[in-house]
């Protein structure tokens, strides 16, 4: 279990789609990791964790959904889960032939062969690494602010505002070499990317980005297979935690899935019972829980406690 600083959360109440106000909450934050879970550390025992002093109560955040009720008062707090979503991730057994053969079937192995190979035959480079591919590698403090700048790059050319995850603080992270960057350049110009954060035997799935006019050539499923091949190759990582939420990227490359949730315990005080009750009310109106302007918002909240 990760503890992270006490943050102030605005709990939105939205009604028929309209945001009418949130009431912020002073809350102590806490997420499990993925081996933890995967290990089988009970949800139920980190649900019941003792609520510290100086704040209204905790927020859970990355942790299995056993089937919760969404509501629930109990002797020592009342816990109501926010959101519900699929955790995937890459849960990595011996090398990275073994990974390609276990996820992905012959004919899908050979569209990568192919589309890799036309790559390298349209963009590839004498001395580039992989076979031809220029796919270059960022670590340290220095090398992260350039693969931003390449990062920006890409987006600018889709004429987007940034690629979410790129604003992240090098610092202290870098300088412990934790933060891993790939960029796939096509005649020494950017066109792919994806950045993950190491903390132990887990890779943490940051960001990625893709030039529009280069999906074509699959860029940026040559640079995170690559990326993963590059990784991997460390025995220290065993996982890739591509985190809570859907999306077509982390269901092509997780080989593993299980249910999570975002729970919030509150003290037992009649404030706090009157607030979630009306809270339940509301979300109810709004699809809070699974979809809606409700349930979207406090998952656009949760990614800025990161």
């Amino acid at each position: 279990m990760t503890h992270l600083p006490h943050r102030i959360f605005p709990l939105p109440f939205i009604v028929r789609g309209k945001h009418l106000f949130s009431v912020p909450l002073r809350l102590a934050v806490s997420e499990a990791s993925l081996p933890d879970v995967l290990g089988g550390r009970a949800a139920r025992e980190l649900a019941e964790q003792s609520l510290p002093s100086g704040v209204d109560g905790m927020l859970l955040r990355c942790v299995a959904d056993p089937g919760w009720r969404t509501h629930t008062v109990h002797d020592n707090r009342i816990a109501y889960v926010l959101t519900r979503d699929v955790w995937h991730y890459l849960a990595w057994a011996g090398c990275y032939e073994r990974f390609l053969e276990g996820r992905f079937s012959a004919k899908t192995r050979e569209s990568f062969e192919r589309d890799e190979a036309r790559f390298i035959d349209q963009f590839g480079r004498d001395g580039a690494g992989a076979g031809g591919l220029d796919l270059r590698e960022y670590s340290m403090s220095g090398e992260i602010a350039e693969f931003r700048r390449h990062a920006a790059a890409i987006s600018a050319a889709d004429g987007v505002a940034g690629i979410p995850g790129t604003d992240i603080d090098p610092g202290p992270a870098a300088e412990r070499g934790e933060l891993k960057g790939f960029v796939l350049f096509a005649d020494s110009m950017p066109v792919a990317c994806v950045c993950l954060l190491a903390s132990g035997e887990t890779l943490r799935y940051v960001c990625s980005g893709e030039r529009d006019d280069f999906r074509q050539w699959s860029a940026g499923t040559i640079t995170h297979l690559q990326a993963f091949q590059r990784l991997f190759a460390d025995p220290r990582y065993r996982y890739v935690d591509f985190r809570p939420g859907e999306s077509e990227l982390k269901r092509q490359f997780a080989n593993g899935a299980l249910r999570s949730a975002v729970v919030l315990n509150l003290r037992p005080t009649l404030r706090n019972r009157l607030l979630l009750a009306a809270y339940g009310l509301s979300s109810r109106s709004s699809g809070a829980g699974g979809a809606g302007p409700a349930s979207d918002l406090i998952r656009a909240q949760l990614a800025l406690l990161d």
